[in-house]
């Protein structure tokens, strides 16, 4: 007789706060601490009961990700959501400080992979802190500087069966997509196409950690002429990117206007030699067994970065342009046109546009053939 093997039920989804779980962050010292001790988390809290110590630690990930955003919105920072792609159907949020969409100079934070938006990693956050394993202290110091800041969220890419945003790393439920991001580059996409190509900014950094240097990458591969005009540079942290089918003038504006922090214990600032990614490499100065912590050991000498590609002089596109073949040529001449055009007479609000390209009437539509920036 054949027998049907077991379909196991999946567990049901709870979701526990930092303090249902009996912790909070102190924003002082940004040190996630037991609220009954008042002592700072540590990983071996059960001593040798190696299990105990798995399952709390476990436990903490997701919640103090979600910390993170309540810290963006309700500390000194103020920081307002905005909901990709709109707050009427399955969305993430993404963060942006007050009036930083009208702000002459934006910061863009790009974290890497499978996190929660404004948390550099799940381990750094939990095990040292706010201020270590969060964005919080790189959005203070911009702030400070006079600079808006917008603070992305590619892997939340699903909506659970309570309404509420997950990443796949930590939500294995039945889910809802989440439209025009549902994969990390599509949601970086979408965002410089909807909202940071066409705000008020005219100067425009990007911070990208890890895999997110993959898709900030992408946007000077697919968008070139649009990208090199508004963005100033990037400050890649520890990214994992390539050069791979980049056209010569990407690969001009790589090598004038971005720099790599490898994850390295030489000091930080010490050159290093990095051959793909296609700019200097310097060291991020992280001497400690975690890699992780690179973002913390650099943070100074990146924002100085940062401020030194708003202060120069714009990369001279044209010039780069003249770098391509013929077929380049004509494919980012087309782009440079769109740039150009006048385009305050037909861009509607961001949340009802149909397309997220923006394209003038009867202009000649660009190929950016990239995900999420066409329905």
């Amino acid at each position: 007789m054949f027998i049907r093997p077991h379909k196991p039920v999946p567990e049901p989804h709870v979701r526990s706060t930092l303090s249902e779980l009996g912790y909070e962050f102190d924003l002082t010292d940004g040190k996630l601490r037991n609220v009954a001790t008042g002592q700072a988390y540590e990983y071996g809290a059960f001593g040798a009961d190696k299990k105990k110590n798995a399952e709390l630690y476990q436990s903490l990930l997701a919640p103090a990700s979600r910390e993170v955003y309540r810290v963006l919105v309700e500390s000194d920072l103020c920081m307002e959501p905005i909901a990709v792609p709109n707050a009427r159907e399955p969305h993430c949020n993404i963060y942006v400080t007050p009036g930083g969409l009208s702000k002459e100079r934006l910061v863009v934070i790009v974290t890497g992979h499978g996190v929660c938006g404004g948390v550099w990693a799940w381990n750094t956050l939990v095990k040292e802190g706010l201020k270590a394993g969060s964005v919080i202290e790189y959005v203070r110091s911009c702030v400070q500087q006079g600079f808006g800041v917008l603070v992305l969220n590619p892997n939340e890419n699903i909506v659970a069966l309570d309404g509420l945003p997950e990443t796949f790393n930590t939500y294995f439920g039945a889910s809802t997509p989440i439209r025009c991001s549902e994969t990390p580059d599509e949601h970086v996409g979408y965002v410089w196409s909807r909202i940071i190509r066409s705000c008020a900014a005219k100067s425009v950094v990007f911070i990208a950690y890890n895999t997110a240097g993959i898709a900030v990458l992408d946007l000077l591969k697919h968008d070139f002429a649009r990208f090199a005009i508004k963005s100033s540079g990037i400050a890649f942290i520890d990214s994992v990117h390539s050069t791979f089918k980049l056209n010569q003038a990407s690969l001009e504006w790589l090598k004038l206007a971005t720099r790599q922090w490898e994850n390295s214990d030489e000091p930080v600032d010490t050159l290093v030699v990095n051959d793909r990614v296609g700019c200097l490499a310097v060291s991020a100065g992280n001497a400690s067994d975690c890699r992780e912590l690179a973002p913390l050991t650099c943070m100074n000498s990146v924002l100085a970065y940062v401020s030194e590609c708003f202060k120069r002089e714009p990369i001279d596109v044209d010039g780069l342009l003249a770098l391509n073949d013929e077929e380049d040529d004509v494919k980012l001449g087309e782009q440079a046109e769109l740039v150009s055009s006048d385009t305050d007479d037909y861009v509607a609000a961001i949340d009802e546009l149909d397309s997220i390209q923006i394209i003038p009437p009867g202009a000649k539509v660009a190929e950016d053939r990239y995900i999420g920036w066409d329905e």
